[in-house]
């Protein structure tokens, strides 16, 4: 048990006073906060106000194919030099909440070392797109951003294949990155605006925040629920095509979608970042009210359901970690490790530290 002493009684104290003055905070601009080596982050000087939201149709909409995709990995061993990672990825296809279609890869496994991490993901890379990354990620993170090149694969799959006016969500932003390469993500947002399919990514958890430093979702909830009790809505937060973020330079063409913040059933205490394709010129509302009209399960009540169905299609379970792990070690057995060599190998002093008395 940790003694609450004075010094960390003021810490707290003054933990809570950085909370109080976050809620304060009005929106002077906002931002969305960038990862290691993914430039500067996006700033928008915008005011929310009554003006900046729009309810929503609950009427249930029909005709229209409504896809998701997702992917799931995890680590299996980890030897600080290398790793034996697994992911997988799938999709679903809905319309008028019967599933059309299923398609859920079985699990890959992938040792991955300083040696050969640059190989593995230069060769997914190159089979999606013909041309050799411009730069590989650190060994750690080879197969999350394999796992993800798959994730887009099936998103220009199903932007060829699905028709005008269905709907391909994805699980995160539309924009590219170290992680997702311009040239995907443009082939993919172009090829579904062309054939009239919409594409949008749902966000759980945004970095994006409003003024120093206060989360901008739950407070856009917040004001949404002032001004629309009882209600569903969302608010724009840019528009791409009519306000440029940086029209002096060509860093805005990363951004490949119009962020909103929508509240997609009233019955629900959450609010979510919704990026919609940029070059898609449908009426938003529309896009959104799709949407709408999948979000009603009772379970993911103002969650898209085709987006909560297919993660739990794909992610790994820990059992099934565990059952991979223990696979693993039967079969280095058998190719003639010795026990002790596998446990001094895989040895984590953290997890003596961290074990409860």
């Amino acid at each position: 048990m940790i003694i609450i002493d004075k010094s960390l009684e003021k810490n707290l104290r003054e933990s809570a006073r950085f909370i109080k003055e976050a809620l304060a905070e009005t929106s002077s601009h906002i931002e969305i906060d960038h990862g290691e080596g993914e430039g500067e982050p996006l700033r928008i000087n915008k005011d929310i106000d009554v003006a900046s939201f729009t309810s929503l149709s609950e009427k249930r909409a029909s005709g229209n194919k409504i896809a998701a995709i997702d992917g799931g990995s995890a680590s299996i061993v980890n030897g600080r030099s290398f790793r034996v990672g697994v992911y997988r990825c799938g999709y679903l296809v809905f319309e008028d909440d019967k599933l059309l279609e299923e398609r859920v890869y079985p699990p890959t496994i992938q040792a991955v070392s300083f040696s050969n991490a640059e190989e593995i993901f230069s060769r997914a890379h190159f089979e999606l797109l013909k041309e050799l990354p411009e730069e590989s990620p650190t060994f750690d993170r080879v197969i999350d951003r394999v796992r993800m090149l798959r994730e887009w694969s099936l998103a220009n799959e199903l932007a060829e294949n699905l028709d005008e006016g269905d709907l391909i969500l994805v699980d995160g932003s539309l924009r590219s990155s170290v992680a997702l390469p311009y040239t995907l993500i443009d082939r993919v947002c172009k090829k579904a605006a062309q054939g009239g399919v919409h594409l949008a990514g749902v966000v759980k958890s945004s970095t994006l925040y409003w003024g120093k430093h206060t989360p901008l979702v739950p407070m856009v909830h917040r004001l949404g629920n002032e001004i629309n009790p009882g209600r569903n809505w969302f608010c724009q937060l840019t528009d791409l095509k009519a306000d440029p973020i940086h029209p002096t330079t060509d860093w805005d063409i990363r951004w490949f979608g119009d962020i909103y913040v929508a509240k997609l059933s009233p019955r629900s205490d959450y609010a979510f970042r919704v990026d919609i394709n940029r070059f898609d010129e449908t009426d938003p509302k529309k896009i959104v009210e799709l949407l709408v009209s999948c979000s009603q399960d009772p379970v993911y009540m103002g969650y898209p359901y085709p987006l909560a169905a297919i993660h739990n299609r794909v992610r790994i379970e820990p059992a099934q970690i565990e059952d991979f792990y223990y696979r693993l070690q039967s079969f280095a057995l058998e190719e003639g490790v010795r026990m002790e060599e596998w446990e001094t190998l895989f040895a984590d002093f953290h997890e003596l530290l961290d074990v409860s008395e």
